[in-house]
């Protein structure tokens, strides 16, 4: 009667299993061979047993399911161009109006256009010499231009920019008599 203390996943044993997280954290193959528990006598002889575990069905078959695992988190986190362009559009449409009440008083709202370029904002309390209540409020948003700018670059709306490439360019002269040239 034999049974598995260790399920792996896709049928791998404990070393391959070792292996297989040693390549998807980045290591080198003949590295996460030797770094799972296999015994080489030379780094040649793990790089070729590593080279042909990876090419077996089961582990190349856990590999390609954890990368792209991983492709699809990383792509979810991060913004796409459109994304990007979105969040510069609305920093540069936002308006201070959008940020007041009728009444003048800042209503911070997250749903409002104008709340994602808020920059900074703050509200101070104090009593003047009369002991009456007085509150400042303060809030700042991003520079429309600055986002303007960047979406430019990002379309390249721009022309390119010229470079300066400075070399050093030495010389070598040598100065000849030319009286001493003709008695030759």
């Amino acid at each position: 009667m034999s049974f598995q203390t260790n399920p792996t996943p896709h049928n791998l044993n404990s070393r391959q299993y070792r292996f297989c997280l040693n390549i998807l954290q980045g290591m080198s193959q003949t590295d996460a061979y030797l770094n799972a528990g296999y015994n080489c006598e030379s780094r040649e002889v793990a790089h070729t047993d590593a080279s042909a575990l990876i090419s077996s069905s089961k582990v190349s078959s856990f590999l390609a399911a954890h990368q792209t695992k991983q492709l699809t988190a990383v792509e979810s986190a991060v913004l796409s161009k459109s994304e990007k362009r979105q969040l510069l559009a609305a920093f540069a449409r936002a308006q201070l109006i959008d940020l007041l009440d009728d009444s003048g008083q800042i209503k911070l709202n997250k749903k409002s256009p104008a709340a994602k370029a808020l920059k900074e904002w703050y509200r101070k309390e104090r009593l003047d010499r009369d002991g009456n209540p007085v509150v400042t409020s303060s809030l700042k948003l991003l520079d429309p231009i600055t986002a303007i700018m960047e979406d430019n670059k990002m379309m390249g709306d721009y022309a390119p920019s010229k470079h300066l490439v400075a070399q050093r360019i030495q010389f070598d002269v040598q100065l000849v008599d030319r009286g001493k040239r003709n008695e030759e």
